[in-house]
């Protein structure tokens, strides 16, 4: 694929989460939508996975991307926690095979590393480069950057089939 293939090219970025998941649209190296999905913390587990699937589906119908990059949980000590994150990445996945997009997975390393070009990089530098490269004057959360990054950070990946899912 050259190039000029990606310029045109829809890609959905999302950093799932339980209680803030951060999505971008990204086209032709310029973000059309970005921002969280924040189901409310009071509902339950499973009331919350429904919103982040129908929030993302909407999104899907709304922009129509062709793939999805999607940031894999870093392993936590905490069982639990890692359950519930690994809950809320499946109910992105869903949401995009739904609709037919290739799904590529990113460690929170790669996607520093590719964006800052030092893996050990901290959301909030992460947050910074992004602002720059888009020219945001302020984004609300890490999390809407960080999925800025993760979109960002698949378009420019020339290796990314050894990433699909």
């Amino acid at each position: 694929m050259n190039s000029s293939d990606n310029d045109e090219k829809v890609y959905l970025g999302v950093d799932p989460g339980t209680v803030v998941t951060g999505y971008a649209i990204l086209k032709g190296g310029t973000p059309l939508d970005f921002g969280c999905i924040r189901p409310p913390k009071k509902l339950p587990l499973s009331s919350r996975y429904y919103i982040i699937f129908t929030s993302l589906r909407h999104l899907i119908q709304q922009h129509s991307p062709v793939e999805m990059a999607i940031e894999t949980p870093f392993i936590n000590k905490n069982p639990q926690s890692a359950l519930k994150l690994g809950s809320a990445l499946g109910c992105a996945i869903i949401a995009a095979k739904e609709s037919d997009l290739r799904v590529f997975r990113y460690s929170p390393r790669e996607v520093k590393q590719g964006i800052t070009a030092l893996g050990s990089a901290s959301k909030e530098d992460v947050a910074a480069i992004i602002q720059a490269t888009f020219n945001l004057q302020k984004v609300q959360s890490v999390d809407a950057t960080d999925a800025l990054a993760i979109a960002l950070h698949h378009s420019r990946n020339n290796d990314c089939l050894s990433k699909e899912m």
